[in-house]
């Protein structure tokens, strides 16, 4: 079975993978422990309703808590799993990750977005709705800036005491 993670720019990753200490025939076996490890994770999260937040892991975006948060559990997760499956020491496993997780999490990213089912998820988020439009934010822009404005009377108007 062919991986496509390890083809062409990604054979350094491989020379990497095999440079940190993984035989030749445990390369393969890494990435397919990586690539069901992401899979799974992603399936649960989707299930337990954090769709957004995993997309967001998927993508790379973890500066912010929750999937920052989501994003730590994976990797604990692919920690554990190749430490078990492959039956190497922790240090080498979270080498391992850390060389693997942002290639496994783009190319099921890519996959997530051909899926038409996850494109028709996508498609059907209200949240879309109720995003302005340049235009209104340019119009609520204006109101304000002319709402700000001090009102001045006029010199014949002005009061004396």
């Amino acid at each position: 079975m062919p991986f496509p993670f390890l083809q062409r720019s990604h054979a350094y990753a491989a020379r990497l993978l095999h440079q940190a200490g993984l035989t030749v025939s445990q390369i393969p076996a890494a990435v397919n422990v990586v690539r069901t490890t992401v899979e799974t994770w992603f399936q649960r999260e989707i299930a337990s309703g954090n769709q957004q937040q995993a997309l967001q892991v998927l993508k790379g975006q973890v500066k912010e808590k929750a999937p920052g948060f989501l994003f730590a559990q994976l990797k604990e997760m692919v920690l554990l799993r190749l430490i078990l499956h492959l039956g190497i020491r922790s240090a080498l496993a979270s080498n391992i990750a850390v060389l693997l997780l942002p290639f496994v999490l783009k190319r099921v990213y890519e996959q997530v977005q051909k899926n038409e089912s996850a494109a028709n998820w996508w498609q059907e988020q209200t949240w879309k709705q109720h995003l302005p439009t340049s235009q209104k934010v340019k119009q609520k822009f204006q109101d304000i800036k002319n709402n700000l404005r001090p009102t001045r009377p006029e010199k014949d108007q002005t009061l004396f005491l």
